[in-house]
C-alpha cells in the first residue's frame, strides 16, 4: 500500500467550507486515512518542508503562505494512491488545471492552489517523517472520525467565495494593481468564512497573498 501526504494549504483550510468540501472529496475517493491534524506550520517546519526549493526566488514566499494560517494535513493509504490525488488535485497552476479538478474548482491563482501532495513514494516516506517529528502528524486510529467530525461542523458554513477571490487576484496582476485596496479586499474576502481563525491569521494569509500578486507583476 501507498501513502501520500496531503496539505490543505491556508487558501483552502481558513476558508472554512472549501477545507471541508475538499476533505470531503478526498474522503470520498475511498483512501484510508491514516493522521489527520489542523494546525499552524511553524517556519522551520515550512522551510525543511520546501527544503528542495531553498535557492530558488519563491522559497521565501512559500515560506510566507504555508505558515500565514492553519492547514489541514494528512496522510492516505491506498494503492496508487500517490497519482490518484495528484489526478484529483489537477496540474499545479490554477489556471491550466481543468475545471472539474480540485485544484480548478477551489485554487486561487497560479500556485495559490488549494493543496500540496506528495509526488513519489520516496518524497512521501520523507514528509511524512518530517511532517511526524516537526508537527507530530502521526497516525492515529480516530483519524477518519475527526476529518468526518472537521467535514461536519464546516461543509455547510459560509459561502464558496473562490471565483470572487481568483478575479480580485487575476485582476490585479493584469492591470498591474498591487494597491492597498486590492489587499483590503483580500483580507474581508479571506476573513469571510473562516470562524475560529484568528483575524491576524486571515490578515497573514491575505498580505501573503498579495506578495504573490506584487511578485507577479514584478516579473511583467
Amino acid at each position: 500500500m501507498e501513502h501520500s501526504l496531503v496539505i490543505i494549504k491556508p487558501d483552502g483550510a481558513s476558508r472554512r467550507r472549501v477545507g471541508a468540501l475538499v476533505l470531503k472529496a478526498f474522503l470520498a475517493r475511498g483512501y484510508d486515512i491514516r493522521a489527520f491534524k489542523e494546525m499552524k506550520v511553524s517556519r522551520y517546519l515550512a522551510e525543511m518542508h520546501y527544503a528542495i526549493h531553498k535557492e530558488k526566488p519563491f522559497f521565501s514566499w512559500l515560506v510566507d503562505f504555508i505558515s500565514s494560517a492553519p492547514v489541514l494535513v494528512m496522510i492516505f493509504e491506498a494503492e496508487n494512491v500517490i497519482e490518484d490525488i495528484r489526478t484529483a488535485l489537477g496540474v499545479t497552476f490554477v489556471q491550466k488545471a481543468n475545471p472539474d479538478s480540485l485544484r480548478g474548482k477551489y485554487g486561487i491563482w497560479a500556485g495559490v492552489n488549494i493543496a500540496h501532495a506528495s509526488d513519489s513514494p520516496e518524497t512521501a516516506a520523507n514528509e511524512i517523517a518530517l511532517w511526524a517529528k516537526e508537527g507530530d502528524v502521526v497516525e492515529s486510529d480516530n483519524a477518519r472520525t475527526a476529518a468526518e467530525a472537521y467535514i461536519a461542523k464546516h461543509i455547510a458554513s459560509g459561502t464558496d467565495f473562490t471565483m470572487q477571490i481568483r478575479d480580485v487576484v487575476k485582476n490585479a496582476i493584469a492591470n498591474l494593481d498591487s494597491s492597498d485596496s486590492v489587499l483590503k479586499t483580500l483580507i474581508d474576502l479571506f476573513g469571510r468564512d473562516a470562524e475560529g481563525i484568528s483575524k491576524d491569521d486571515t490578515v497573514a494569509l491575505a498580505k501573503a497573498v498579495h506578495d504573490f500578486i506584487l511578485e507577479e507583476i514584478e516579473k511583467k
